[in-house]
């Protein structure tokens, strides 16, 4: 849905995106494979990563509150859709550590079990299971990763456009003086049809 925005509200609605995908290359890109390399593939070094996403993601939820009671509509619902994919994130990262527990305990329970060779210089080996819950456990944040990589670099694009999904309404409600909805379609609205839509209010306001 096109909404009528200035271009200061299509350019603020950008951030919480930016913020996003800042978080993606820097924390779980970068900072993974510092963590790697801290921790020589260590599970416990790789805590940092969802540890320092979930402050930035928390910074976009309060701050979207905020925002929420100070500027418009549209820039505020961009926040809580960042917000909404981040809960994405949120839920690998628990979904990874569940895994990665149950591996823990069926270590504890069978006492290693199967061992894998790391195919290190020092010969040294690691517990099978935990291999496989580990591959299992970045699989899952992987796939989160990308999705909302590739779904925030959309909603850059339709800040840009005054476009966002009318159903983010649902968790921001809308109100008289939320931005006026100008139509649904991926093209931008005409300057013309923003004039209309201006008129119309002036009319509204007049009577």
């Amino acid at each position: 849905m096109h909404y009528q925005v200035t271009a200061e509200e299509q350019y603020v609605a950008k951030n919480p995106h930016h913020i996003f995908n800042l978080n993606i290359l820097l924390v779980h890109l970068a900072l993974s494979k510092v963590s790697l390399e801290l921790g020589g593939g260590e599970p416990l070094f790789f805590i940092l990563v969802p540890f320092i996403s979930i402050l930035v993601l928390s910074y976009i939820y309060f701050h979207g509150k905020t925002l929420a009671k100070t500027k418009s509509w549209f820039v505020a619902a961009h926040w809580q859709l960042a917000w909404r994919r981040g809960r994405i994130l949120i839920m690998a990262y628990i979904a990874a550590i569940i895994v990665m527990l149950i591996s823990h305990l069926i270590g504890l329970v069978t006492g290693g079990g199967l061992m894998m060779n790391d195919l290190s210089l020092d010969g040294g080996s690691t517990p099978i299971h935990e291999k496989i819950t580990m591959f299992l456990a970045a699989v899952l944040v992987f796939v989160a990763v990308l999705i909302t990589f590739f779904q925030t670099g959309i909603s850059v694009y339709d800040a840009g456009k005054g476009i966002i999904d009318p159903k983010i309404s649902q968790y921001l409600p809308r109100d008289e003086n939320s931005n006026p909805e100008l139509g649904k379609g991926d093209d931008e609205v005409s300057p013309e049809t923003a004039k209309t839509v201006k008129t119309i209010e002036k009319i509204e306001k007049n009577d």
